[in-house]
């Protein structure tokens, strides 16, 4: 990889150990921005992440003093102010530019209509500000925006990677495949890939629209120390599967099944999604081309996850129980589901570890963690039913007003040294708790 490299979104879950994995790939400029807002996000629902996180600066500060490598730069910025995306790309001229800074989560989308439009809203713009930006100031570099496997919903018949021919009354055409996503979190991902797709005809951009799996994991190889933690969220409106059920096992020595838990998902773990990315960026497609990725490893369903679960608990000491629990989705219980992606594999990508190593490597974490997961076992069972999330305002779990509107780089700088000593006063407090 050649030249400075923006990373949107990354304080999250992916964004930071993708930020470590390419500063210690390259000797130019990796640019973190990010604004902290799913930290406030989460913990508007009363939850929080397992594994406590640093500030960016000790986080950046720790980088330095374990590589010995001064190339991580963070600017703290509101990817929703286009003067802010417009700065930052204009100075810094990245030859590529990764879009994570966005509302993530399907459950948070559907708590009400205020969190409905607010995750449209935000990530509409997040995608077309960063567009524009890019048109302007670097229409040669290469756009890695992040989507989802979850924006195809289940059709039915196997998901292409990019188009599919269709022939209606005897005639063929080449489409984008259908997409049919399931929350209004999935869908603002649909708007985000026709906006990159309309970009790449109209300007000639280059882009790469990565249709992630469901990822799990706590570690990648850059994560050495826990100053460079990410984080990890296990309760039911923020953790994805994998990571709620090893939680769920060690706390309560059960799983909760969804319905019948034959929904099956395309997964791969945090190690193998850096690793994608990376073959990507390393990759990219000629300039004024489209590529779609279907980003995963392998399918599963979740019972079949919930097995494996359960068994590698044994190792542990624990004996797990399965527990059927109603579906708070709205979606297919049973579905065939079979996704074409060649093109990872065709760029050299191998997994990095089986699913059991990483699932262990959950386990350790959970098990050092277990007093902060304690604190916070009650957010486990779903609280967001879908078809009863019917008001504007949840009185359950209301949308922080402060996320209303675009955040300022010093709002930005508070939040961040804040939200670090409250969360490690919290920790502290849970492990005292639990060693009495």
């Amino acid at each position: 990889m050649q030249g400075n490299i923006v990373v949107f979104g990354a304080d999250g879950y992916i964004g930071w150990p993708l930020a470590l994995h390419l500063g210690q790939l390259s000797d130019h400029k990796v640019v973190l921005v990010d604004n902290f807002v799913t930290r406030t996000l989460v913990r508007s629902v009363k939850s929080d992440s397992l594994i406590p996180i640093r500030s960016m600066h000790r986080r950046i500060e720790a980088y330095r003093k374990l590589t010995g490598k001064d190339n991580l730069e963070f600017i703290p910025a509101d990817a929703r102010d286009p003067l802010m995306v417009d700065k930052i790309i204009s100075e810094y001229k990245p030859s590529a530019i990764v879009h994570l800074a966005q509302q993530r989560s399907a459950p948070f989308s559907m708590i009400d209509q205020e969190h409905a439009i607010y995750t449209q809203l935000a990530n509409i713009t997040t995608n077309m500000n960063i567009i524009y930006s890019m048109i302007r100031h670097v229409p040669d570099s290469h756009l890695l925006k992040m989507g989802t496997m979850g924006e195809y919903g289940t059709p039915g018949i196997k998901i292409t990677e990019g188009e599919v021919e269709i022939n209606v009354e005897g005639r063929k055409s080449r489409l984008m495949f259908p997409r049919t996503g399931q929350s209004w979190y999935h869908l603002s991902k649909v708007f985000d890939t026709f906006n990159v797709l309309l970009a790449n005809r109209v300007y000639a951009i280059r882009a790469t629209d990565v249709m992630q799996g469901v990822v799990y994991g706590t570690r990648t190889d850059e994560i050495v120390d826990d100053a460079l933690a990410t984080r990890f969220d296990f309760d039911s409106i923020w953790g994805t599967v994998i990571n709620k059920y090893v939680v769920q096992a060690v706390l309560f020595k059960k799983l909760l099944i969804y319905g019948k838990g034959k929904q099956k998902r395309g997964f791969l773990s945090l190690y193998d999604s850096i690793k994608c990315l990376t073959l990507l960026l390393e990759n990219p497609p000629e300039l004024g081309k489209y590529r779609v990725v279907n980003q995963l490893d392998e399918i599963y369903d979740t019972l079949a996850l919930a097995e494996k679960v359960s068994s590698i608990a044994e190792e542990y000491g624990i004996n797990v129980r399965l527990e059927t629990v109603k579906n708070p989705r709205v979606e297919a219980e049973e579905h065939f589901y079979d996704v074409e992606h060649k093109i990872l594999p065709s760029l050299g990508f191998s997994r990095s570890k089986n699913m059991d190593e990483v699932i262990r490597e959950i386990f350790e974490t959970v098990i050092a963690n277990r007093a902060r997961a304690e604190s916070m076992k009650h957010l486990v069972y779903p609280t967001v039913y879908w078809q009863n999330a019917r008001q504007i305002t949840s009185s359950n779990f209301p949308l922080p007003r402060e996320v209303l509107n675009i955040l300022s780089p010093r709002e930005i700088e508070i939040a961040d040294m804040e939200l670090e000593a409250e969360q490690f006063n919290i920790f502290s407090d849970a492990k005292r708790s639990n060693h009495n």
